[in-house]
């Protein structure tokens, strides 16, 4: 009912709203902004008094408004209607990754929609085994209609999304995992923006595991219901080196290193809405 109503409204309205609703979350919550204004001071290489750096903190919360506005709107929309809103570069490194038979993992960070970069999956001709926290109560039914209906699988988190990511690998097929902000247990320590940062080490011990290539991504707004979906070539793991803490740490490293090109050139469009950077 509500992405019926969004899609109804005219693009000025709904999109107001959205940024409303973020800015006010980044006016009213004091104690997430210092955490959040040291994330973009280190991205920006400024001072975390320096004005920029809130102008563009305060611009990330209302891409994020819009982006909220944009997964209502994807409730209504047909997966040739969501087609047509997405445009990609790098296609081909996913072509290449599932030509090897051991399917690939999509790495993102939390930029852009990851809905709509999924969508782009089905396009390609591939399903996309996403691995998401649950939403409360009878919302998440239809966050998961959503989803399935524009060509993504989702497990949640925890033990259970071991063997659905498990078994889209041994079928050949893609996996997206977002992973640029720390975890609730574990992680494994990587120089990001040139500080400490904790992320999770899941990508790269499953890449070991299962010999999958690692693909480097990222989403952007570019437009009113509009999306690029970029992929880096992919990251091989390195044979027979299954648990090893340093090729975890190492293949986690190269991850991030592309997430810094991706942020630094869309900062405004990072959803770092925690402490990330030390």
């Amino acid at each position: 009912m509500g992405a019926r109503v969004v899609r109804a409204l005219p693009s000025s309205i709904r999109y107001t709203a959205g940024e409303a609703g973020a800015q006010a979350w980044w006016l009213a919550d004091r104690g997430r902004r210092a955490a959040v204004l040291a994330n973009y001071a280190a991205v920006l290489g400024l001072p975390v008094e320096d004005r920029r750096v809130a102008r563009v903190a305060a611009r990330a919360f209302r891409s994020y408004g819009r982006t909220v506005t944009d997964f209502m709107l994807m409730g209504a929309l047909s997966p040739s209607e969501l087609q047509g809103r997405l445009s990609v570069s790098g296609a081909e490194h996913a072509r290449a990754a599932v030509s090897q038979g051991r399917g690939g993992i999509v790495a993102l960070p939390h930029m852009g929609s990851w809905d709509f970069a999924s969508a782009l999956a089905s396009s390609l001709g591939y399903r996309i085994t996403g691995v998401t926290e649950p939403f409360p109560g009878s919302l998440d039914e239809a966050v998961r209609q959503t989803r399935a209906k524009h060509g993504m699988d989702v497990v949640m988190a925890g033990r259970a999304a071991v063997g659905g990511i498990a078994r889209a690998l041994q079928a050949n097929q893609m996996v997206g995992l977002i992973c640029d902000l720390p975890p609730e247990r574990g992680g494994v320590e990587v120089c990001f923006f040139g500080r400490k940062a904790v992320v999770p080490a899941g990508p790269a011990a499953i890449a070991l595991k299962y010999g999958s290539p690692l693909i480097p991504g990222f989403s952007r707004r570019t437009g009113p219901g509009l999306y690029h979906v970029h992929l880096d070539p992919p990251l091989m793991p390195p044979l027979n080196r299954r648990g090893d803490r340093e090729a975890i740490k190492s293949l986690m490293q190269a991850v991030v290193a592309r997430f810094e090109i991706f942020i630094a050139a869309h900062p405004d469009q990072w959803y770092a809405f925690k402490p990330v950077l030390h």
